[in-house]
């Protein structure tokens, strides 16, 4: 995924968790920081998604930060074990995203697969495209 932004802002924007339900509050309902240790952020999220009902995945996570790159173990909830990983590149305009997904669902959760991947992958980019609007309001205030 390419961003017109560089990617310090995209990431600052990122690793603001608790910001995250303002910029999806549909599908993001809340989100937690539980415990920060070193490099570790742990998190404790509510994601919501339609179906033929709403649903409800309460889950935690453990966001392992470095300076371009972030790892999202998924430590409780359906997804458990669930790998995510985020690394962003400078590009001459803007940066480039690269995004993993590992998915791995309960036995339960299972037959949801297609949708939580749908879920999971809409939300990380939904949050991109908000922060990319968010950094140019930004930047169109302070110019």
């Amino acid at each position: 995924m390419d961003l017109k932004s560089n990617s310090n802002d995209v990431f600052t924007e990122i690793i603001n968790f608790e910001n995250l339900p303002k910029l999806l509050p549909r599908q993001l309902k809340k989100v937690e920081v539980v415990k920060k240790d070193g490099n570790n952020v742990f998190t404790k999220e509510i994601l919501v998604f339609k179906t033929l009902v709403k649903n409800e995945i309460i889950q935690e996570s453990r966001h392992e930060i470095t300076h371009d790159h972030i790892r999202t173990v998924i430590i409780s909830g359906p997804a458990k074990d669930s790998v995510i990983n985020m690394k962003l590149m400078n590009k001459e305009a803007g940066c480039k995203i690269l995004i993993s997904i590992d998915l791995k669902l309960s036995l339960k959760a299972r037959i949801l697969l297609p949708i939580v991947k749908k879920v999971y992958s809409g939300l990380l980019t939904g949050i991109l495209y908000k922060i990319e609007t968010l950094i140019e309001k930004r930047r169109a205030l302070n110019d």
